[in-house]
């Protein structure tokens, strides 16, 4: 064979250019080597035919390797065209729920269906092959191959087939041996899953097509989820279930909507048994959903009294009176230790502190729950037992959304003004982790200043002074004021008077 002319050389050269223009402006399209290899593989077929078409002639049939070259340029552009309609168009195509009508898998087998009928074909038309002598050994061949590779061919059969129903696609979650595993590739054998502890697991498609798959999605809608617990008898089983809807609401990882809602399903041995179902995104993290959940019902269920019970058979052998009485006198010194460290209530007699302590209510909220929030209608004093909270204060006046004025402990209190004059709480006060607090109300006050009205004037010197604290560091804050404004002792008595009914 001759070189081949200047004009078969240029136009070969030209094929080539401009399959490396477009290699450049598309490699990104090629993220793997396998398809930058099989790229450049159809440019140098394509360009050897265009240098052997346009130098030579046409090509005649033969196994001769102008005949190769020109079998190898039609079998890759085949090919690659299809792979490009797959990738451009076949992939683009969506179903009702917005899901790929064509699975990536059945693309896969379409692409290998589409190779093997061109390269029979032009090996037939190009190479002038005779395939019937190959069909015998064919057959055995392929016999021994299925025998051999059954649980492959299984396996890629059943990925096929799941690709086809899609039960679940890339990115959602699915419970397996009661375990949540995301989806992250099917490939022909195997689906490669990941657990929300970063293990990942190749699970065989029939494995997967024979199993019973919960699938909790990806996140993108709200999924439904419920806990169970047990509440003693004697309480509105209403009431419970309006305490297992607000825990449930007060947990940022449950969702708005739907609302969650409470129902009795049973009558126990020990208890009432309640569920309370919800929905939320976090359809990763179950077990972080499902534990803050039950620790905001533990709280709820005990600021609001009601008893969880121990599914056991218990012997007492003290009576129920004594133990009421031992309960009563720990709670009644722990109160008095508390109120005689707390400013307003130390000006107090002894005396008159141990009755308030016997009546206060010792209450628990959760971490990020808010205790009492600005503006509410107030009555009770807060004095902390364990914990820490902040105090924050709307900061619409300075053009913010809120000013941190302090955080308390155990020991210190918030709300007296409220308890005393019944005001509206002058700021949100957010428990920072697990809290119990004293609460002590008007209604156990009240009694005790009707009998001595001369306490309302010992306690309006305090809390004028208190007051006056809180508005100076508030100011400070806002730095808008050198110095805090006046309060008067006498306005607050006149409040306190007014408040709780003790005349002039």
């Amino acid at each position: 064979m001759t070189a081949p002319p200047l004009a078969s050389l240029l136009a070969a050269l030209g094929a080539l250019a401009a399959f490396e223009i477009g290699y450049l402006l598309y490699r990104r399209r090629f993220p793997r080597l396998l398809e930058r290899l099989r790229y450049q593989a159809w440019a140098l077929a394509v360009a050897g035919f265009v240098l052997l078409r346009v130098g030579y002639g046409p090509i005649a049939q033969g196994t001769s390797p102008a005949a190769w070259v020109r079998f190898f340029a039609v079998v890759l552009t085949v090919y690659q065209s299809y792979r490009i309609a797959a990738r451009l168009w076949l992939s683009q195509l969506r179903d009702e729920r917005g899901r790929s009508a064509v699975p990536k898998l059945v693309r896969d087998l379409l692409g290998w269906l589409v190779a093997f009928l061109v390269v029979v074909v032009a090996g037939q038309a190009v190479l002038g092959f005779d395939y019937a002598k190959f069909l015998l050994p064919s057959a055995v061949v392929s016999a021994v191959l299925g025998f051999a590779l059954q649980d492959v061919l299984k396996n890629v059969f059943a990925g096929l087939a799941l690709q086809l129903e899609a039960p679940f696609e890339t990115g959602d979650w699915l419970v397996i041996d009661g375990e949540p595993r995301q989806v992250l590739e099917m490939s022909w054998r195997a689906t490669h899953l990941r657990n929300s502890l970063g293990v990942d697991f190749r699970e065989p498609n029939a494995n997967l097509a024979n199993a019973r798959i919960q699938n909790l999605g990806s996140g993108a809608m709200p999924m439904g989820f419920e806990i169970e617990v047990n509440v003693a008898y004697g309480v509105p089983p209403r009431r419970v279930a309006e305490a297992l809807e607000v825990a449930a609401r007060s947990s940022s990882q449950v969702a708005e909507s739907p609302p969650p809602f409470g129902v009795l399903t049973a009558f126990g041995e020990s208890g009432i048994v309640y569920r309370v179902r919800f929905w939320s995104r976090q359809v990763g993290g179950i077990t972080r959903l499902l534990a803050e959940v039950r620790s905001r019902v533990w709280y709820e269920l005990k600021r609001q009294g009601f008893t969880i019970p121990f599914p056991l058979r218990t012997v007492e052998y003290a009576s129920s009176r004594e133990l009421a009485e031992e309960q009563a006198a720990a709670h009644r010194r722990r109160g008095e230790e508390l109120f005689a460290r707390v400013q307003v209530l130390a000006a107090l007699p002894v005396e008159v502190r141990a009755q308030l302590a016997e009546k206060a209510t010792l209450r628990h909220y959760d971490a990020g729950e808010e205790l009492v929030v600005e503006g509410d209608q107030g009555g009770s004093l807060f004095v902390l037992a364990r914990g820490q909270v902040s105090v924050s204060k709307s900061g619409s006046e300075i053009g913010t959304t809120s000013v941190s004025l302090a955080m308390l402990g155990p020991g210190e209190c918030f709300g007296e003004m409220s308890l005393l004059t019944g005001a509206p709480r002058s700021a949100t006060v957010t428990a920072q982790d697990a809290v119990e607090a004293l609460v002590l109300d008007r209604d156990a006050l009240a009694p005790i200043l009707h009998g001595d009205p001369t306490l309302a004037d010992t306690l309006s010197h305090v809390l004028a002074a208190r007051v006056a604290a809180t508005i100076d560091r508030f100011e400070s804050r806002r730095g808008e004021l050198a110095r805090p404004r006046a309060v008067e002792q006498s306005s607050i008595l006149q409040k306190i008077r007014g408040f709780f009914g003790l005349g002039d």
